[in-house]
């Protein structure tokens, strides 16, 4: 990986236990990378893939501030101006890193999308923030992008967007690689996605933010947005995890009646299928809700199989999100 990165974070890199230890990949590739129906390149499952597998972990071609730093001064000139002197110093810095790479890696970076051509960013900076995926663990000090850090990567980058993606990533500071997981079962030949913004706003605001990538998402919850946004905003409302942790606790003092017992579980049949309508199961609320369903079902003690189902998923969730099981 060709990195720009400021001092103290490349200290905090290096000190990190393991480091650097090799990507880990499974011993047989789940997937490949061709064209897509939904425009350009994407990728695809070559064999069924199970919820919590690990797809692929790679190293990303370049890592740099998300808002790199300007190495000219700006005062006294036009806003106009400012943002001309703004990219050209960040394609410049992009510069330095493209031209350490060999030939394969330029050739691979390259040959990635470029949705800001119109916008004054140069080559180089266009791919970056076209493909670039936020690196959850590198950040400096500042708030949004200020102190975030992007990387751009030769496969993943290729991955396409849906609102109710079937993969999740998590990037694994001791190989410095992300991790590309499967949130549910995936078939053979189905094309593997990731959300690029934030699953809770509302169809038409995720539909705006999409824009800058000559996209319009096509996914099943944009086509039946009215549905699709009520479901999502029941979701947020009473299955976000502080709700659901309030429920549990309400629960644990519940008097045992036929009654409780049947309001317990409609609420978790409620979730659950709002959760798999949506195709969130990739969400960091699931994980949290999957807890609560496995407490009731533990609780109410009348179907061992159903609770051993949802803590086996529970148990793959909290793989996807960096949960480390090596003690269980």
């Amino acid at each position: 990986t060709h990195c720009f990165l400021l001092r103290p974070l490349k200290a905090f890199i290096m000190n990190t236990p393991g480091f650097p230890t090799a990507p880990v990949n499974p011993s047989i590739a789940s997937h490949r990378v061709r064209a897509s129906p939904l425009g350009g390149m994407g990728m695809f499952a070559t064999r069924c893939i199970s919820q919590g597998d690990l797809v692929l972990s790679e190293r990303a071609l370049i890592i740099a501030p998300a808002a790199m730093p300007c190495t000219y001064t700006t005062d006294g000139l036009s806003a106009d101006d400012q943002k001309r002197v703004i990219l050209h110093s960040a394609e410049q810095h992009l510069q330095i890193l493209v031209d350490r790479m060999d030939t394969d890696e330029k050739n691979a970076y390259m040959s990635l999308s470029n949705d800001h051509k119109l916008d004054g960013s140069g080559p180089l900076l266009g791919v970056m923030r076209t493909n670039g995926y936020g690196i959850d663990h590198l950040r400096e000090e500042g708030e949004g992008n200020a102190g975030a850090y992007s990387g751009v990567f030769a496969q993943m980058s290729r991955i396409n967007h849906s609102c109710a993606p079937n993969t999740t990533r998590l990037f694994h500071m001791p190989s410095f690689s992300m991790r590309l997981y499967a949130t549910r079962d995936i078939r053979q030949g189905e094309e593997m996605t990731a959300s690029y913004d934030s699953i809770w706003k509302s169809t038409a605001l995720r539909q705006k933010q999409l824009a800058p990538y000559d996209f319009r998402c096509s996914c099943p919850c944009c086509s039946n947005a009215e549905v699709s946004d009520r479901r999502r905003a029941r979701i947020e409302d009473a299955y976000k995890p502080s709700s659901v942790m309030k429920r549990f606790s309400l629960m644990l003092h519940m008097k045992r009646c036929p009654q409780t017992n049947d309001t317990l579980m409609k609420d978790i049949e409620e979730g659950l299928r709002l959760f798999t309508e949506e195709g969130l199961e990739g969400s960091s609320y699931y994980p949290t809700f999957l807890f609560y369903v496995c407490a009731v079902l533990n609780a109410l003690g009348t179907d061992g199989v159903r609770f051993r189902k949802y803590g086996i998923a529970l148990l793959k969730s909290w793989i996807t999100f960096g949960f480390n099981l090596g003690s269980w």
